[in-house]
């Protein structure tokens, strides 16, 4: 397995992209909004300008010990990963980056086995597989000209971790993506930073937090959850802009 910590590198055509964090699909899960996602995912097919990154918690994955009931699933884990392999094979080259969710790290600590490591290497991406977190260096390119975004992605913890980290422990990138509470949230904060030749510069830094494929219902209605949004009604993109300025880093905005 690759290390955490180890870059993955996108080098693409020089154009503006689209890439839309996905989160929170549970696959497995009756509340799963699988009608919508499948729609979803043909129009990333057929949109050649749109990338997605998955953030975690793809499959349901309820196993004997966890707070998700066995007895409520719609697929077996297996059958899950199946499903994700069918829906993810004619999106896969535009897949950017992937990683683990809490409920796929359930397996890893009772046998080891990460679902989502099975799905990448199945799909033949392990190479953009990382299991707690993962940094992207895209580049959008045109000959010599070359615009650079970094990114953050991990699956994340409570909506207060997430913004507490966001604002103190991640230098240097223009988008923090996480997933995990399913509320759906965009922020942005800043930063101030000097180089060494002491130019002083304020850098936004953008932070998503995707919204889930999830209906209303089960585990969320009995613990007394707020409703959310679910990502069908469109989910949060970040638009990488080439601007054709040689500019190390480019314009990103975020759309909904």
């Amino acid at each position: 397995m690759i290390d955490d910590f180890t870059p993955i590198i996108h080098r693409l055509e020089g154009r503006s992209i689209k890439l839309y964090p996905i989160a929170d699909v549970h696959l497995g899960a009756k509340e799963c909004d699988l009608a919508n996602f499948r729609k979803f995912l043909e129009k990333i097919r057929l949109s050649e300008d749109s990338y997605i990154v998955l953030v975690g918690d793809l499959i349901n994955n309820a196993t004997r010990n966890s707070v998700s009931s066995i007895y409520e699933e719609t697929l077996s884990p297996s059958a899950q990963c199946d499903l994700a392999v069918e829906l993810l094979e004619p999106v896969k080259d535009r897949i950017l980056g992937v990683v683990s969710g809490n409920h796929e790290l359930r397996s890893v600590k009772d046998t080891d086995l990460d679902p989502t490591r099975f799905i990448c290497e199945r799909l033949g991406i392990g190479d953009l597989f990382r299991q707690n977190f993962a940094f992207l260096r895209i580049s959008l390119e045109k000959g010599n000209i070359s615009d650079s975004y970094a990114i953050y992605m991990t699956h994340g913890k409570s909506a207060t971790k997430q913004k507490k980290f966001a604002q103190s422990a991640i230098e240097g990138v223009d988008a923090i993506i996480t997933g995990h509470v399913h509320d759906g949230n965009i922020s942005k904060h800043s930063r101030i930073s000097i180089n060494q030749k002491n130019a002083i510069k304020v850098k936004s830094i953008v932070s998503i937090t995707a919204a889930s494929w999830l209906n209303y219902g089960g585990y969320a209605a009995r613990g007394q959850f707020l409703p959310t949004v679910n990502a069908s009604e469109g989910p949060q993109a970040l638009l990488l802009e080439w601007t054709g300025t040689n500019k190390r880093y480019g314009k990103i905005q975020v759309v909904w």
